[in-house]
């Protein structure tokens, strides 16, 4: 994999001089060779958007005259699609990150921490090293920062949530969720560990909080809807299927290596990949070569998907560990086995290969609770 060759483009908005020259510092150090571009006002930079033909990583601060980050951030999306875009704001407030959940890969807290933007500048390097066609990066930028759901539009309205009904209803929607634990995870929320429950997710955010971020999100892509997936129900249902599976199978293994939580999140961040891969079809000609070849290209999707959404490193480490397990037929994790082994079940040549790559005779208990549940969901 080969990053672009072309110098990244990075632009500062801020009215705090100080401010942008500490931003200036960092990335200077930490991506050398990179253009920089300070801005003390929205004003003086929307002047000179003509002149930028491409973008690369985009921060503002959120309190500013005349105009404030996330309207800034809605421009700049427009103009650069695949843009990585950064908030930074001291302003705590649930309004302000529900304004800002729709349209900023990463939310930072004033004042800021470097290993903060030391993830951004990740994010950067792994969305430019992955082999997707430029046409389908871009179709995936546009599609999953506005994730289209208008389906919970009319449950947000027509019933009295509570917390309990706010978590029945959110359980299959897997695009929501993993808006909700980006969210929770942010340095912007605070939390000193990271969280992977549904539950934990809408204690910490709060009811009123999670559904006003589910409305915003559903307006905002009711109007910016691109693609018309006829099986993406089928697909949910699946992913669904999978879920329900891989709990079960991780709770009858009683292996302490696997974190239940965490495999579940990952398995939804896949569903990411399989709803790409349908966007990748629909705007490209070109087949993949095998069954093989295919899975691998919906890891990189969800991979790409996963990093634009601005989750942490630890978060996309293990999904290239699933590309490394497949191309380099080996992996010491049960996790990434065990995820391996779930989500290729309706592939059978792949999930075969999985079988035969990566469970041996000691692996036998496994296989055997795998073939028992795999006959009660997927029969």
């Amino acid at each position: 994999m080969s990053i672009k060759s072309q110098v990244p483009r990075i632009v500062l908005v801020d009215d705090d001089e100080l401010m942008l020259k500490s931003l200036h510092r960092h990335f200077k150090i930490s991506m050398e060779g990179a253009e920089i571009l300070t801005f003390s006002s929205p004003k003086q930079f929307i002047e000179s958007l003509d002149t930028l033909a491409s973008i690369d990583i985009f921060v503002s601060d959120y309190l500013m005259p005349s105009i404030n980050g996330v309207e800034l951030i809605n421009i700049v999306r427009r103009r650069y699609p695949q843009v990585l875009t950064v908030l930074l704001t001291g302003d705590t407030t649930g309004k302000v990150l529900c304004k800002s959940s729709i349209s900023a890969t990463f939310i930072i807290a004033k004042p800021f921490r470097r290993e903060e933007f030391d993830e951004v500048i990740t994010a950067f390097y792994r969305l430019n090293e992955l082999p997707l066609r430029e046409a389908i990066k871009r179709a995936l930028n546009e599609t999953f920062i506005e994730n289209e759901l208008p389906i919970l539009l009319s449950k947000i309205e027509d019933i009295d949530l509570d917390f309990h009904k706010l978590e029945a209803m959110l359980e299959q929607e897997v695009l929501i969720q993993a808006k909700l634990f980006h969210l929770c995870n942010s340095a912007y929320v605070g939390l000193s560990t990271k969280q992977y429950s549904l539950s934990t997710a809408i204690k910490t955010l709060g009811v009123d909080l999670v559904s006003a971020i589910i409305v915003s999100v559903c307006y905002h892509n009711m109007v910016a809807a691109r693609y018309d997936i006829a099986n993406c129900e089928q697909l949910s249902d699946i992913n669904f299927k999978k879920v329900k599976l891989l709990k079960e199978l991780v709770h009858k293994l009683h292996d302490a290596s696997i974190d239940s939580e965490r495999v579940v999140f990952l398995q939804s961040l896949l569903f990411l990949g399989e709803l790409g891969s349908e966007i990748a079809q629909l705007i490209t000609e070109s087949q993949c070569h095998s069954p093989q070849s295919c899975y691998i290209e919906k890891l990189h999707i969800a991979l790409y998907t996963a990093t634009l959404i601005g989750y942490e490193s630890a978060i996309t480490d293990q999904l290239y560990a699933l590309i490394n397990a497949l191309e380099t037929a080996s992996s010491d994790c049960n996790a990434t086995k065990l995820l391996l082994l779930i989500d290729t079940i309706t592939n059978k040549e792949v999930n075969q290969t999985v079988i035969n790559t990566f469970f041996d005779q000691k692996s036998q208990d496994w296989l055997e609770l795998f073939y028992e549940l795999r006959s009660k969901y997927f029969s």
